[in-house]
C-alpha cells in the first residue's frame, strides 16, 4: 500500500498513483502508529510470518530474526516513503510531519535494536541486512555492524540465511558497506543456497524456496518474486541503472565491477526513452557506454569518475577497482 505507489511514481513519473492512495497511505501508517505511540511496531501487526522461509534455525545456536524488529524496519521504510512522496508532489507540511515521525522510529529502532559494538537484534542476517539497508544504523556504528553481517556470512562458508524480507535487500546492504566483492560471491555463488544453485539445478525461473528442488511442492511456487528480487539488483547496481527524481528525470549510473563478470549492462525503456549502460574489463581499465534519453540527467559515479550528464551517448573509462 506504500512501497508500490512509491516505485510506480518513481518510475513512471505519473503521480495520480499517489492523488489518489494519499489519504489510503497516510491512514495506515496512522492507524499503526495509533498503536504504537513510540515507533516500535510491536502490537497490531496481524498475521505476521517474518522472515518467510528464512534458513537462520538450520544454525546452531541461531534464532530467526525477532518480528518487531522486521516490523519496526518496515515501518521506518513506509514513513521515508511517504515523506519523500509528499516532497514530490509538493505537500510541505506532510512531508515535513512525517520527515519528524521518521526520525523518530530511527531513533527508537537504534536505541532498542542496535547494540554499542554494532550488533544488530539477535544477529540474524536478516537482522542486519534490514538495519544497513534503510538506514537505521548510526553512522558511527555502520562500519562494525558491516563488519559483523560480512564476518557471519563467511564463517558460514559464504552463504546468507535469509527468507523473503532479507533476500531483497542482502547485496545492496553488503555493497553499502563496501562488501562489494562478498555480495558478488552471494551472486556468482552455484552452491546450496543460491541462486546459481537454482540455474544448476534446471531452473529457468526463480524459486519461491532455497530449497526448491527437495522442499514441499504442495507449498513452493517455481515463479516466485521474493528471492527472484536479486533481479533488481542486477539492473541497480550491477548495471547501474537507478532513478533518482521521479520518472527517471534524474538517475544515477553507479554500476559495480568484478572482473568475474568481466562485462555486463541493461537496457531499460523508460518514459522518457532507452536507457543503456554496458560495461567492460580490459586490463587494469574498465570502459561505460551510456546512452541518457531526452529530458535526462544521469549522475555517473565510477573510480575516479564524478560527472553529471544529459542526453546523448557517453563513454568513460576508469581504474578497474
Amino acid at each position: 500500500g506504500i512501497m508500490l505507489p512509491y516505485v510506480s511514481y518513481l518510475h513512471t513519473g505519473d503521480r495520480s498513483v499517489i492523488d489518489e492512495n494519499w489519504a489510503a497511505m497516510n491512514a495506515y501508517v496512522a492507524g499503526i502508529l495509533a498503536l504504537n505511540p513510540d515507533g516500535l511496531w510491536r502490537s497490531g501487526r496481524g498475521a505476521d510470518l517474518g522472515d518467510w522461509l528464512a534458513l537462520d534455525a538450520k544454525w546452531p545456536g541461531d534464532e530467526t530474526t525477532p518480528k518487531d524488529l522486521i516490523a519496526t524496519a518496515m515501518l521506518a521504510r513506509s514513513i521515508d516513503q511517504l515523506s519523500r512522496m509528499a516532497a514530490w508532489t509538493g505537500r510541505s507540511s506532510d512531508a515535513d510531519q512525517w520527515r519528524r515521525q521518521g526520525l523518530k522510529t530511527r531513533t527508537a529502532f537504534a536505541k532498542t535494536y542496535v547494540r554499542d559494538d554494532g550488533t544488530v537484534g539477535n544477529g540474524s542476517h536478516t537482522s542486519y541486512i534490514l538495519a544497513l539497508r534503510l538506514g537505521l544504523v548510526p553512522t558511527a556504528l555502520r562500519k562494525p555492524a558491516g563488519e559483523k553481517l560480512a564476518a557471519d556470512i563467511r564463517r558460514r562458508g559464504g552463504l546468507i540465511s535469509t527468507g523473503f524480507l532479507g533476500t531483497p535487500l542482502a547485496l545492496d546492504a553488503l555493497a553499502d558497506v563496501d562488501e562489494t566483492r562478498l555480495a558478488f560471491d552471494l551472486l556468482l555463488r552455484t552452491d546450496y543456497p543460491s541462486w546459481g544453485y537454482m540455474v544448476r539445478r534446471g531452473a529457468t525461473t526463480t524459486w519461491e524456496r532455497w530449497n526448491g528442488d527437495t522442499g514441499d511442492v504442495s507449498m513452493n511456487s517455481f515463479n516466485h518474486y521474493a528471492l527472484g528480487a536479486v533481479c533488481a539488483f542486477l539492473y541497480r547496481r550491477v548495471a547501474g541503472i537507478e532513478p533518482i527524481e521521479p520518472g527517471f528525470a534524474r538517475f544515477r549510473v553507479a554500476p559495480l565491477i568484478d572482473r568475474r563478470l568481466g562485462s555486463a549492462g541493461a537496457t531499460l525503456d523508460c518514459v522518457r526513452g532507452r536507457i543503456e549502460t554496458n560495461w567492460r574489463v580490459a586490463g587494469d581499465r574498465v570502459s561505460l557506454t551510456l546512452s541518457v534519453p531526452a529530458n535526462s540527467n544521469a549522475e555517473v559515479s565510477m573510480p575516479g569518475v564524478r560527472r553529471v550528464v544529459g542526453p546523448g551517448l557517453h563513454l568513460f573509462e576508469a581504474p578497474c577497482p
